[in-house]
């Protein structure tokens, strides 16, 4: 059988499903006494392209793409909960006041490796050499 009959027979559901990741931010762990999980989901094509167009630095495309993906008890890091509570506007407010620049950097490669995006070194594609 060929990996093409193999790609026809196989459930759409199953290509189409997209791996989220848990991640904790172990400094704000300790400080609350528990677990502090952030859920990554990877970008789709319409929030890589959302956030290309609103996008003027790569701070801020780090930024967005968190913004995005990224979730605390299924709620967004921009949501009202959040802005109140920190007395800021934006999303990228929240994220600087509540992580630290290397746990946003952490963030952000985690959302970009399950979005596919080779970060870590890791080989995404493998090229056949014949």
């Amino acid at each position: 059988m060929s990996i093409l009959d193999k790609l026809l027979e196989t459930d759409i559901a199953k290509i189409a499903k997209r791996e989220t990741k848990k991640v904790e931010v172990k400094r704000l762990s300790a400080l609350l006494g528990e677990p502090f999980i952030v859920e990554c989901r990877p970008l789709t094509s319409e929030q890589f392209e959302h956030i290309s167009e609103i996008s003027k630095t790569n701070a801020a495309v780090r930024e967005n793409a968190i913004l995005e993906t990224c979730r605390i008890d299924s709620k967004k890091l921009n949501c009202k909960e959040l802005l109140d509570k920190f007395q800021v506007v934006t999303g990228q407010d929240v994220l600087q006041k509540l992580f630290l620049l290397g746990e946003i950097s952490s963030l952000y490669d985690t959302v970009s490796n399950l979005s596919g995006y080779n970060t870590n070194g890791e080989t995404v594609i493998e090229e056949i050499k014949n």
